[in-house]
């Protein structure tokens, strides 16, 4: 029941009293037979009871008036709690919120869309939101869509969703996701929308998508170049025992140089093949940039010529990186090999370094594996620059622009993979036109990183030495134990891990492990090395393989330190790693220290330090 209808509900007593007393009056007036103070005591009492029927029909009325009052105030009360709260939940909302009536004129800009558009809430309101933050291109197309929107969807509870493009006050456009609500105000509607940056978001997808790719031709490629590394191993061994036959016969000895030329290019190409796909066996130690960059770049002006100018620009305070360092040398010159072919000969190409620190937006920003420290090595030239068209495939295996016989298409795409593996990121820059940039993020080297080590100069010679060799190829190991007992080795063959564990559980006395790492079965070379040093601390292991990427980096404490021979390899490489192994360390007053190859970096680190 209304307020006015409980008013009207009291006033009836208090009227028909009125009435009664109206009557009684008119009588008494009236001249009418009746006594005098008959009728007069009959209109005192119908206007006493009118009085208090009065008094009390004031008193329900003061009550009403007082509850609809309290009413009024709690409900205003409500309604400015509610929209208190509704601003409070508008202010701190991750998204940016801003409403707009059917034609799009902004009524209402929140704080986050004034820090989303660079456009504060005094410029926006009033303003049409196709003209403030919709670029000129796609203001007809957004208008269109718009009004179907708005009659397809006017009204409805649900509201629509959907991605466009935004533009920044300065001018920058980004991608964003636009949620809008149609709200019923009077006889009028407004649109309540809320609009999020999902740049990261697109970035994260492409990434995804890349790395899928990536992934899916990288598998196919670890296994062909694992199967192609160890037919190649057996061709470039079995060279060089066909150059020693042939030494006295000049026209053999010259086709047993191209078969061994051909296989050198074999092995390249397949080293190209799994630094694409992420999957080369690396060896990262603690390399200056500065240096190796000083040392290409002085390479490389005697070799381009005087029509290219190599100019570095190196940050005295770059930090140590954690790389491979023979394949960062690569890598460099690839680029300054692109960099030559685009400037056609005549430019300048400028070698910089400085440092940076990722948070974890910017880490996932430029692609690199975790927020921290990196030394940022940039490449750039004076060429053409490379067109937005091709950007994204410039990285693709076998994508090239050179006309077709110039080139595998490789290059690029195997300085893409050793810095992805490398737990770096490469990214391009510059404008068509005005030369390009290559940009390359290294981890900085920790102090646990391994220094760089001298090159190997020890003789070949064999030894006297037992060694298990475990190998699932049949031809690489029959080869192998060919090349073993041609040194003097001592040789115990395997083809699978089930087996040299069989071997060893009998009791079989050997000094060294050589196994491959990629093996069939439930245990690889890495699980098998890890489970005999567990009985035999002092055990040497040689690791060796043509694609170890997943088994190495699952490598535990126990595995750690131990040297690795890629496939393919020749007899002098096998017989240098095999006295690596097998010579025991000494310190530096040349006393044995035969200990586990897990421990064997830190003794090592140690005695450098503490060498007088």
């Amino acid at each position: 029941m209304t307020l006015w209808a409980r008013v009207a509900l009291a006033m009836v007593p208090l009227a028909v009293a009125s009435v009664g007393a109206a009557g009684l009056s008119a009588a008494y007036f009236g001249g009418g037979r009746q006594e005098p103070w008959t009728l007069l005591a009959a209109c005192v009492i119908a206007v006493l009871l009118a009085l208090l029927v009065a008094r009390r029909t004031a008193r329900q009325l003061s009550l009403l008036l007082a509850a609809e009052a309290e009413r009024q105030q709690a409900a205003h009360q409500a309604l400015v709690a509610s929209e208190q709260n509704a601003q409070a939940i508008i202010k701190t909302a991750l998204d940016a919120f801003f409403q707009t009536d059917l034609d799009g004129v902004v009524l209402e800009w929140g704080p986050q869309a004034e820090a989303l558009t660079g456009w504060t809430r005094a410029e926006a309101i009033g303003v049409n939101v196709v003209e403030l933050m919709v670029p000129e291109r796609m203001r007809e197309a957004h208008r269109e869509r718009r009004k179907k929107m708005l009659a397809d969807e006017l009204g409805t509870s649900a509201g629509v969703r959907f991605e466009a493009s935004a533009m920044h006050r300065d001018g920058r456009e980004f991608p964003v996701e636009v949620s809008a609500t149609a709200l019923r105000r009077g006889d009028t509607w407004l649109l309540n929308n809320f609009m999020r940056d999902i740049s990261q978001r697109r970035l994260a997808e492409e990434q995804l998508i890349q790395a899928q790719k990536i992934e899916a031709v990288g598998q196919l490629t670890g296994g062909i170049a694992h199967e192609f590394n160890n037919m190649l191993t057996v061709i470039t061994g079995t060279i060089d025992i066909l150059a020693d036959g042939v030494k006295g016969n000049p026209q053999l000895a010259v086709i047993t140089k191209m078969i061994s030329e051909a296989a050198d290019r074999g092995a390249r190409l397949t080293a190209s093949l799994l630094a694409f796909a992420r999957k080369q066996p690396l060896q990262p130690t603690e390399i200056d940039v500065n240096v190796l960059i000083e040392e290409v770049a002085n390479l490389l002006s005697l070799t381009f010529g005087r029509h290219i100018n190599v100019v570095t620009r190196l940050a005295a305070d770059a930090w140590p990186a954690l790389v491979d360092r023979a394949q960062l040398n690569s890598a460099l010159v690839d680029l300054a090999i692109n960099a030559r072919d685009a400037m056609e000969g005549d430019g300048t190409l400028t070698f910089a370094t400085r440092n940076v620190v990722f948070g974890v937006r910017d880490a996932m920003s430029v692609g690199v594996e975790v927020a921290g420290d990196y030394v940022v090595i940039e490449v750039c030239d004076t060429g053409p620059g490379i067109p937005p068209a091709i950007r994204d495939k410039i990285f693709d295996p076998f994508f090239s622009t050179k006309e077709v016989g110039k080139g595998t298409g490789l290059g690029l795409s195997m300085v893409f993979g050793f810095v992805k593996q490398s737990g770096g990121s490469i990214e391009i820059d510059g404008e068509e036109g005005r030369g390009a940039i290559f940009r390359i993020y290294l981890p900085k080297a920790d102090a646990s990183a391994l220094p760089v080590t001298e090159a190997d100069e020890r003789p070949v010679i064999g030894g006297h030495e037992t060694i298990l060799c475990v190998e699932d190829d049949l031809e690489v190991r029959q080869f192998v134990t060919i090349q073993l007992e041609s040194l003097g080795y001592k040789t115990i063959v395997a083809a699978s891990a089930a087996e040299a564990l069989a071997i060893a559980e009998r009791g079989t006395k050997f000094d060294l492990l050589f196994t491959d790492i990629v093996m069939p079965g439930n245990m690889n070379g890495r699980q098998l090395a890890e489970r005999l040093m567990a009985e035999r601390p002092s055990l040497r292991v040689l690791f060796t393989s043509g694609y170890a990427y997943g088994a190495m980096h699952a490598q535990g404490r126990a595995g750690q330190g131990i040297p690795m021979l890629s496939k393919p390899y020749r007899k002098a490489e096998l017989a240098r790693m095999l006295r690596r192994c097998l010579d025991p360390a000494v310190d530096h007053v040349g006393d044995p220290i035969p200990l586990p190859y897990s421990v064997l970096p830190d003794v090592e680190r140690f005695l450098r330090k503490n060498q007088t």
